[in-house]
């Protein structure tokens, strides 16, 4: 009976430790977690329209100045959580976005829904690939009440043009969030 329940708790603890989000190239890795900062590379934003879009896509923002948006509020949260270096060294870390952006729309693509989101950071050294970490098939999500109005909004067709930078703020603050849990 001891043998069973000691098998149990090894074989818990190990699925565990396997479960990490996040994918360490170089062992033992140099990022310390919440003492390292990052420089922001390349963040490269991948467009698709989804079903209802309409032919006339002037209402809403090119790819091009989608990435903008995304530069901006990274750049703007991890300054907030302290993680931005400014320090354009031989020896920054550096960290590159990826993300696919699937614009999903209302009935007659003047409204939108919510996106459908992967996003994949690279953290890149000196010497090459440090860590990698991402997120795959996932939409926003802005938590109680605030999720409940936005989810109103969007079933009244009210969710737009002027709504998509909500988005796009809240994909980037989870993405810095998973940033900071980078490390040992």
């Amino acid at each position: 009976m001891l043998n069973k329940l000691v098998l149990i708790t090894v074989t818990l603890f190990l699925s565990a430790c396997a479960s990490s989000p996040y994918t360490y190239d170089v062992e033992p890795t140099p990022i310390k977690k919440g003492e390292t900062q990052y420089l922001l590379g390349e963040v490269t934003v991948k467009l698709t329209l989804g079903q209802g879009a309409s032919d006339d896509e002037s209402t809403f923002v090119s790819e091009a100045e989608l990435n903008q948006q995304f530069v901006k509020s990274l750049q703007q949260h991890l300054t907030e959580n302290n993680l931005l270096a400014t320090d354009d060294s031989v020896d920054s870390i550096k960290m590159n976005v990826e993300i696919a952006y699937l614009r999903t729309f209302n009935h007659g693509g003047k409204a939108l829904n919510k996106p459908q989101i992967s996003h994949t950071v690279t953290i890149d050294g000196q010497h090459g690939q440090l860590a990698t970490f991402g997120k795959s098939n996932y939409t926003t999500k802005y938590g109680g009440f605030k999720d409940a109005a936005v989810n109103l909004e969007i079933s009244m067709f009210n969710w737009d043009a002027e709504d998509e930078p909500k988005d796009v703020d809240l994909i980037s603050r989870l993405i810095v969030e998973e940033l900071s849990g980078l490390g040992k």
